[in-house]
């Protein structure tokens, strides 16, 4: 062995002895709606909100279908989170790639969710959804898809209660 390898060989002991998750890849436990799921890491598990979309709610018309979306996409697939900090409801916000596609431009592309321009300046993420307009995919087969933010101020306090 020569002394360059021992060298490597002696760093990578030192830092895993003191990060012993650093070699750690988080894992989905479970695909919640189209934009949420719940993701163990380096020990603890937590709920990850999809930064740049919002798809629609569970109850809502395609709900379900953006929920299996994503669920197909991500759950045999290797995943990657990029943690971005907590939104004001204590929500951790970041991006999840799946077998190195981004999720939240997957939903927009196959039509399983809204591009959120509220809170993303991403404008490619603006022209996927206008391209799965164009071709009427996923939600867009509707005439007038009802956004989810519209559906919860309509239906929040309800739908709330029946959870």
């Amino acid at each position: 062995m020569t002394k360059s390898n021992t060298a490597k060989g002696w760093l990578f002991s030192v830092l895993l002895a003191f990060c012993p998750y650093c070699l750690a890849t988080p894992t989905l436990e479970k695909v919640l709606d189209g934009d949420t799921v719940v993701i163990r890491d380096e020990g603890h598990t937590y709920h990850l909100r999809l930064l740049d979309i919002d798809a629609p709610e569970l109850h809502q018309a395609f709900g379900k279908q953006s929920r299996r979306s994503l669920n197909t996409l991500c759950s045999q697939a290797e995943i990657e989170v990029h943690v971005q900090g907590q939104d004001m409801y204590g929500r951790t916000l970041g991006h999840l790639y799946c077998g190195h596609m981004d999720a939240s431009q997957s939903q927009i592309a196959v039509g399983m969710a809204w591009f959120n321009q509220r809170y993303s300046h991403r404008s490619e993420l603006k022209t996927l959804q206008q391209q799965a307009q164009q071709q009427g995919l996923g939600l867009w087969q509707q005439a007038d898809p009802t956004p989810p933010w519209q559906w919860r101020k309509l239906y929040g306090q309800h739908y709330r209660h029946q959870e």
